[in-house]
């Protein structure tokens, strides 16, 4: 039975956000969510879980790993035709971090489905470890690289605006 996750917003009589997607599992899960982390954490993995399940039309029961390679090749596929590429390193689809934060939403959701015991769900089907990662040779290779990005060195007149922007006459004491 495919089931359709229609990503739900509110606030609680407390005051506080809750999401659901429309399946008892999913939506347990965004509630132990929500009772410990932070309101935006809880939105970002209920819309990474809505992403995931909008891709994978699948009961979470049902999804194995396959079903997680194929969701990261849809997430690299090009978004706003094949001529558009990212600055940063000129890839087509989605960032490398972005499809990283939905595994992480994703492999939590079965981390937790792992650990209920009312389940049939005995495994994560999120490759993740050392273990799966040395099947590339003899050095672990990541299931997605994300670059490396380092900061920018200002410029001599960047420098003079930061130093000209503060307010040191007069200040001393």
């Amino acid at each position: 039975m495919a089931w359709q996750p229609q990503l739900v917003r509110r606030v609680d009589a407390a005051g506080n956000p809750v999401a659901s997607l429309g399946h008892a599992l999913v939506d347990d899960y965004l509630e132990f969510v929500a009772a410990r982390c932070r309101p935006n954490t809880l939105l970002a993995t209920a819309y990474d879980l809505k992403v995931f399940f909008s891709v994978v039309p699948k009961e979470p029961a049902d999804v194995v790993t396959a079903d997680i390679f194929a969701f990261i090749t849809e997430q690299k596929k090009p978004r706003r035709g094949p001529k558009v590429g990212r600055l940063e390193d000129g890839e087509a689809g989605l960032s490398a971090r972005t499809i990283k934060r939905r595994l992480a939403s994703i492999s939590g959701l079965f981390g937790y489905l792992m650990t209920r015991d009312d389940l049939a769900v005995d495994r994560n089907p999120v490759p993740t470890g050392l273990a799966n990662r040395r099947r590339s040779g003899n050095r672990g290779a990541p299931l997605l690289r994300t670059p490396r990005t380092l900061p920018r060195v200002l410029g001599p007149g960047e420098v003079e605006l930061v130093l000209g922007s503060l307010n040191t006459a007069g200040t001393g004491p």
